[in-house]
């Protein structure tokens, strides 16, 4: 079993546990997005993760681990953007002092760290993918027995 395919899909599944409890409080707090933020959700945030994930485990291991990395950076951005920087209805800050209040302000710094993660591991397998090929490539020396 590969160390990046069990990582992956442990960032991943925890990234998917975290936007549900995320989602749920979106929901009981009334706070939409607008239809283009939506459909980066949809996208960016949950499908493409779970994409990845599935491709890491064939022999589309680079491109599982590039879309890992790509769409948890972008996730990484607008999450950040939405949550902390823009004060919107979507901004940690404005949100009750409710259990759903706190429920969205805890998952989205946990969206944060998740999405941190994930990025920094995909890009560090893609490296550790590289070197690798890359010494897979170099000639062999003869030896002088």
């Amino acid at each position: 079993m590969s160390r990046a395919a069990s990582y992956t899909t442990a960032i991943v599944v925890a990234h998917l546990l975290v936007n549900m409890a995320h989602g749920l409080a979106h929901r009981e707090l009334c706070v939409g997005l607008p239809p283009s933020g939506s459909a980066f959700v949809i996208l960016v945030v949950l499908i493409l993760p779970l994409v990845a994930m599935v491709l890491v485990w064939t022999v589309k291991k680079r491109l599982g681990l590039s879309l890992l990395s790509l769409s948890m950076f972008a996730s990484l951005l607008f999450g950040s953007y939405h949550h902390f920087l823009v004060v919107s209805p979507d901004q940690i800050h404005l949100q009750p002092s409710s259990e759903w209040g706190i429920t969205f302000v805890l998952t989205a710094y946990l969206l944060l760290i998740t999405e941190a993660i994930g990025t920094y591991m995909g890009f560090h397998f893609l490296w550790l993918a590289k070197e690798n090929s890359n010494k897979a490539l170099e000639p062999t020396r003869p030896s002088n027995a």
